[in-house]
């Protein structure tokens, strides 16, 4: 297993079932525009993201971990950054 710093993978999990692929990267697109290589948007819960430094992850989980999303009807969801638990998914 790779060590915390080394590691650029990781999973976005608790996602509501009616966010899209393009709101879920508008998140995030406009302060990782080029630091990261790879999008999986999985199932309707959990995304994988592969980024492009290990840094690039603490700042990452600082943007999404916790944030909170409500739909048009008031159902809420807090979003939750991990690291992958297996790296070959993406």
């Amino acid at each position: 297993m790779k060590k915390p710093l080394q590691r650029t993978k990781v999973v976005i999990r608790h996602l509501p079932p009616s966010l899209s692929q393009n709101d879920l990267l508008a998140l995030f697109h406009d302060h990782f525009n080029d630091r990261y290589n790879c999008f999986k948007h999985e199932t309707y819960s959990r995304t994988y993201e592969e980024l492009k430094k290990p840094t690039d992850v603490f700042e990452f989980a600082e943007l999404l971990n916790g944030h909170v999303f409500v739909n048009e009807k008031g159902n809420f969801a807090w979003y939750l950054v991990k690291y992958t638990p297996c790296l070959k998914i993406i």
